[in-house]
């Protein structure tokens, strides 16, 4: 495939819209799901504070993210494209809330109910550092504004 790596980064957000998130646990790393929406070269999480990996934010921002291209029986595994990136997470401000709770509900319409509940909240990730793998031998760090350059124009 002759598509441009921004171009393949542009697919994978298009077509991914759940991610690994790797948090610190008391014990260790630990990973769960988590779907996604990106907000200004940001991405939004919206996560319950019950859950594992919400704790482990509070306690650490540090995180990482592999969004990762669907695995298909006519592709090795170790050709997916995908993203991996480090950075710090954080509740959304009540001043950010409106415009990112808009976002996300574009993206995930069905996600509108669990804004009720109490225990739901936006956290925004920074990412910091940005690693992508567009398969075999495609493989780049990216700036940050290179980053935001690619998600501010998808």
């Amino acid at each position: 495939m002759s598509e441009s790596w921004q171009e393949g980064i542009k697919m994978l957000l298009r077509q991914s819209k759940i991610s690994f998130l790797a948090t610190q646990g008391r014990h260790g790393p630990e990973t769960s799901m988590a779907p996604f929406a990106i907000h200004e070269g940001n991405i939004l999480l919206h996560l319950s504070k019950l859950a594992a990996h919400t704790m482990n934010i509070e306690n650490s921002a540090g995180i990482g993210l592999m969004i990762c291209t669907a695995e298909t029986a006519a592709d090795s595994p170790l050709a997916l494209a995908r993203l991996s990136l480090q950075g710090e997470a954080r509740a959304v401000t009540d001043h950010q809330l409106e415009q990112s709770k808009a976002v996300y509900l574009s993206a995930f319409p069905d996600a509108e109910p669990l804004f009720g509940f109490a225990d739901f909240r936006l956290f925004l990730f920074k990412p910091e550092s940005i690693h992508w793998v567009g398969g075999f031998g495609k493989a780049r760090k990216l700036t940050v504004e290179q980053w935001c350059r690619i998600t501010l124009m998808s």
